[in-house]
C-alpha cells in the first residue's frame, strides 16, 4: 500500500477520474454480443460511468475557479494553454457557424483547466499516483474475465470496451502510465512485467493497427539507450508468439497489415471521405460548417479526424488549430524542465491515431479524457518547483 496514502479531495477525484474512464466507452451493444459472441455490461454501467465522468470534471472545473478566486491557482504550463487554443480556434468557428459551439466551449475550458488540477494533484503527493497501477490490472483482469474467450476464438478482442480500436487506445495510455509510474516510483518488479506483458498482448489481441504502432514507438521512446541490450527479450517475446500461434490463430493480426489499401473501402470509410472530397474541393479555403460531417457525410465519427476538419472548417480554420497542437508538442521541448519523452510521444501519437479515428473532437470519449491525464503529467514536470515529491 502507499506510504502517507491520505488523499485529499483533489486527488480522491483525479483517481475516481482514472478508474471511470475506460468504462465512459463500455460494451452495451447487444447486436455487437450477437455477431461475436461477446460479453456485455448493462447498459447503465456506461450511462452511470458517463454521469460520474461529467460530475467529477465538474467538480474539477469549480475547484479550478475557487483557486483561482481565492489567487491560489494552479499554475498552468504553455503546453496546456496552446491546446486550449487549439480547441478555442475551432469554438471561434463555431460560434461564427452558429453549431455545436457548446462542444467546442467544453472542450475549451476543460482543456485549459483539468490538466493543471491532474498536474497540481500529482505535485502534492507523486507516489499517490501507484493507484493508476492498480487500476490498469483492475482493467486487464476484468477484461479478460469478460471476454477473453475471443482470443482463444480468434476474434479481436475489446475488453469491456465498446471496440477494439478503442481498447487499443487505452492500451497505448495504459503503457505510458506503467512505464512512467514504475520509473520514478517503482513497484513489485513481477507485478510490473505481468502487466507490461498483459497490456501488450491485450493490444496485440485488439488488432489495432494504431495501437501496435503506438506501443512500439513508446518502447522506443522509453528504452532508445536499452535497445542493444533488450535484443535478447525481444527474440525471447518473438518465440513466445511463435509458441502461442500454434494454440490460437493469431492470423486476423497479421491480416490488419494485408490489403492496407483496401481497408478503408471495406469497413465503409472511403464512401464516406468521397462525399467529403466533394464538399471540400467546392469550399476548401473556409469549409462547409460545423455540422457537415453530419449533413454531407452522413455520420458522426469521420474515421479520420483531419478530413472531418477540412470538410468542416476548410483549410484555413485547420491549418491554424492544428497548429496550436503542434506547437504545444514542440514547446514541450522548448523548456529547460526536462519531461519524459513517453509523454510527448503519447501526443504525437495520439495525433496519428487521429488519422483513423476522430478523438480530437470526441468530448464524450476515453480517448479525450486519457489526453487531459497525458498534458497533467506534462503540466506537473513543468510547473513544479522541484523534478519529484
Amino acid at each position: 500500500m502507499l506510504k502517507n496514502s491520505r488523499l485529499n479531495i483533489t486527488q480522491f477525484l483525479v483517481i475516481a477520474l482514472f478508474a471511470i474512464a475506460p468504462f465512459v466507452m463500455s460494451v452495451s451493444d447487444s447486436e455487437m454480443t450477437e455477431v461475436v459472441s461477446a460479453r456485455t455490461l448493462p447498459p447503465i454501467v456506461s450511462t452511470a460511468a458517463s454521469i460520474i465522468r461529467w460530475s467529477i470534471l465538474g467538480i474539477l472545473t469549480v475547484m479550478w475557479f475557487v483557486h483561482l478566486k481565492l489567487k491560489k491557482g494552479f499554475k498552468i504550463s504553455r503546453p496546456v494553454y496552446l491546446l486550449s487554443l487549439f480547441y478555442i480556434v475551432q469554438f471561434v468557428y463555431a460560434v461564427v457557424d452558429g453549431t455545436d459551439y457548446i462542444r467546442f466551449f467544453a472542450l475549451s475550458i476543460l482543456a485549459l483547466v483539468i490538466p493543471p488540477v491532474i498536474g497540481g494533484a500529482i505535485g502534492q503527493n507523486l507516489r499517490f499516483t501507484k493507484t493508476f497501477i492498480y487500476c490498469i490490472a483492475f482493467f486487464l483482469f476484468f477484461s479478460l474475465l469478460l471476454n477473453g474467450h475471443l482470443v482463444l476464438s480468434g476474434q479481436r478482442f475489446f475488453g469491456f470496451v465498446d471496440n477494439a480500436n478503442a481498447y487499443g487506445i487505452s492500451t497505448v495510455f495504459w503503457l505510458v502510465i506503467l512505464l512512467l509510474v514504475h520509473h520514478y516510483h517503482p513497484f513489485n518488479k513481477r507485478l510490473f512485467y505481468i502487466l507490461v506483458a498483459g497490456v501488450f498482448l491485450t493490444m496485440l489481441f485488439s488488432g489495432s493497427r494504431n495501437a501496435m504502432v503506438g506501443v512500439l514507438l513508446i518502447f522506443i521512446l522509453q528504452y532508445y539507450n536499452k535497445l542493444r541490450s533488450l535484443a535478447g527479450s525481444l527474440i525471447m517475446l518473438i518465440l513466445l508468439l511463435t509458441v502461442v500461434s500454434y494454440f490460437i490463430d493469431l492470423s486476423f493480426v497479421l491480416g490488419r497489415f494485408e490489403h492496407l489499401s483496401d481497408a478503408a473501402a471495406d469497413s465503409g470509410r472511403e464512401d464516406v471521405w468521397k462525399r467529403a472530397y466533394f464538399a471540400i474541393n467546392n469550399n476548401f479555403w473556409l469549409g462547409n460548417g460545423m455540422n457537415a460531417n453530419m449533413l454531407i457525410a452522413g455520420t458522426g465519427n469521420m474515421h479520420n479526424c483531419y478530413i472531418r476538419f477540412v470538410l468542416n472548417m476548410g483549410i484555413v480554420f485547420t491549418v491554424l488549430a492544428l497548429l496550436m497542437y503542434f506547437l504545444s508538442i514542440l514547446s514541450i521541448f522548448a523548456n529547460k524542465r526536462k519531461v519524459p519523452l513517453i509523454l510527448t510521444g503519447y501526443l504525437a501519437i495520439y495525433g496519428l491515431m487521429n488519422v483513423g479515428e476522430d478523438y480530437f473532437v470526441g468530448i464524450g470519449s476515453s480517448a479525450f479524457i486519457y489526453m487531459l491525464f497525458i498534458y497533467g503529467f506534462i503540466n506537473y514536470y513543468l510547473t513544479q518547483p522541484k523534478a519529484y515529491n
